[in-house]
């Protein structure tokens, strides 16, 4: 017996039906993929954390959302087709070679992380480069300068209220301590060494853990002022810098002219030969030619940014590869969406960093 509801379909009508209700359902999903795809695209997208840089703030396993709103969606101008970023011949990038900037709701601040394209991987067009996420610690116009582990902006100290940054510390023991007690302290990351233990701490922590009974010795792993630290920017002699004793830098601003002195192109050097978008730029026995003109200045064409990560002694960020360019840029993590523990498997979830906000 036909249901009621076929009832007042015709043969064909009620033949037909299958494929209309397959139609209607093919439209529903094309739908929802066009909203989640717009979403990633122009609202927010995930990244991972796959590594310690950001310990005691972001922590291997995070899943983190980014807000590409916030600080204004980069665009590929005239047309941006996400898709076709991946395009290793170059193409598409040649077509469309010019970026620009969408409104966003607030400016970067010091102190935001920042989820970026990783500059220094010059093989690579912007969007196909690796995402790294670290904290912006220094804008454009900036003066900065790290002495003895400290951060100083313009001669003043910056102030570091809403995270604390983790360092190295040698741990001088008199017999072997179980990794419960480091944990007990809030610390996570440690080596056994000849000496006792390396270890990767807050200042806080790593004073509270003196108070354990094997442990002779405590003292921070920091790099004296005048040694030349290894792979630091810039590699230039006359620049004796380290991790821990950086600068005086000044950072520079979209529209900044600075003399083409011997310090300032050995200074400046990496930012204007790779990001500045000059084709036809090299610099030779300290003089900075343009298209076979030498100049005796430059202004630079965008605003530069110093990132730190917050695990400072185990951070690969702008003393080593220098400054972030404005238009690497992909914007601001908000939320860790998911957490697991990476050393057991994706079903270990940490429930207390479960849709946790970020500062």
């Amino acid at each position: 017996m036909k249901s009621k509801s076929l009832q007042k379909y015709s043969p064909q009508e009620v033949a037909y039906l299958p494929s209309v209700y397959i139609s209607k359902l093919a439209c529903t999903i094309t739908y929802i993929i066009i909203v989640l795809y717009l979403f990633r695209t122009l609202i927010a997208d995930t990244f991972s954390i796959p590594g310690a840089s950001m310990e005691g703030t972001l922590t291997k396993g995070d899943q983190v959302i980014c807000s590409n709103i916030h600080y204004g969606k980069r665009i590929l101008f005239p047309l941006h087709i996400p898709l076709f970023y991946q395009d290793k011949s170059g193409i598409y990038h040649k077509i469309f070679p010019a970026y620009f900037r969408g409104w966003g709701t607030s400016e970067i601040k010091r102190n935001d992380m920042l989820v970026f394209n990783f500059p220094a991987d010059l093989d690579r067009f912007i969007e196909q480069k690796q995402h790294y996420i670290k904290r912006c610690v220094g804008l454009p116009r900036d003066t900065f300068e790290i002495k003895d582990r400290k951060l100083y902006i313009n001669d003043a100290l910056l102030a570091e209220e809403h995270y604390q940054p983790q360092f190295s510390f040698l741990v001088k023991t008199q017999a072997e301590i179980d990794e419960k007690v480091f944990q007990q302290f809030g610390i996570h990351e440690f080596y056994k060494k000849e000496y006792g233990y390396l270890i990767y701490a807050t200042e806080e922590n790593a004073k509270r853990l003196a108070s354990v009974r094997s442990i002779t010795l405590i003292v921070p792993n920091t790099h004296p002022k005048g040694m030349k630290g290894t792979f630091i920017l810039p590699p230039a002699a006359q620049f004796n810098w380290n991790r821990d004793n950086f600068g005086k830098l000044i950072i520079p601003y979209e529209g900044m002219t600075i003399k083409a002195t011997p310090d300032n192109l050995a200074l400046y050097k990496h930012l204007l030969l790779n990001y500045e978008g000059q084709k036809n730029i090299k610099i030779e026995n300290d003089r900075l030619f343009i298209n076979g003109k030498e100049f005796f200045q430059y202004t630079f064409t965008q605003n530069y940014y110093f990132t730190l990560g917050d695990n400072r002694h185990n951070s690969y960020d702008s003393r080593f590869w220098g400054l972030l360019p404005e238009d690497h840029i992909v914007g601001k993590p908000v939320l860790i969406a998911y957490s697991y523990n990476p050393n057991k498997d994706i079903l270990a979830i940490r429930w207390d960093r479960l849709l946790k906000w970020i500062d």
